[in-house]
């Protein structure tokens, strides 16, 4: 894959997500789906190559999500719990990669999500449970710091999980 290709497409993708990166490769690492093998590790001993970075991102996800709920007066676990569930499952993620065309900024070594005509053995990974979102989380705190990030989440991504889900905050 043509690095300026790729660069090019995240810097697209930074528009759509409400975000300027100082470092564009964080972008680039939360988008590539390579699958790697991973002694000992993973599913079948193998994972994604954004999956460690979707894990920090889902981590510091369901932390912000958990505090704008307490502040917003839903102070019991049970119920922060349900919440927060609704508004991260996977299926809400997924539709938000839909609806907002982000999945096709997801990539690997050859081929582009949007690519058209890519054998079935080359396509990108485009799964009901994919981390590309988790790994954008993750890819903004790595480019930042968590303050930065989570006021991102709170201003771009948690009105489109409100949505999405459905979920009714009160």
């Amino acid at each position: 894959m043509d690095e300026f290709v790729v660069y090019q497409k995240m810097h697209e993708l930074e528009g759509k997500i409400h975000y300027h990166f100082n470092n564009i490769v964080w972008l680039s690492k939360a988008m590539m789906s390579e699958k790697i093998n991973v002694f000992g590790e993973g599913k079948n001993h193998s994972e994604y190559t954004n999956d460690g970075l979707a894990t920090v991102g889902d981590t510091i996800l369901k932390s912000v999500i958990a505090d704008y709920l307490y502040r917003e007066g839903i102070t019991t676990k049970g119920k922060i719990t349900q919440i927060k569930s609704k508004l991260e499952n996977n299926n809400v993620m997924y539709s938000i990669m839909l609806k907002c065309n982000l999945i096709e900024y997801a990539y690997n070594s050859k081929h582009f999500q949007s690519d058209l005509d890519v054998p079935e053995h080359e396509k990108v990974v485009n799964k009901i449970h994919n981390p590309y979102i988790e790994a954008i989380v993750g890819a903004v705190f790595y480019d930042s710091n968590y303050d930065t990030t989570k006021c991102w989440i709170l201003k771009w991504l948690l009105p489109l999980l409100i949505s999405e889900s459905k979920c009714e905050i009160n």
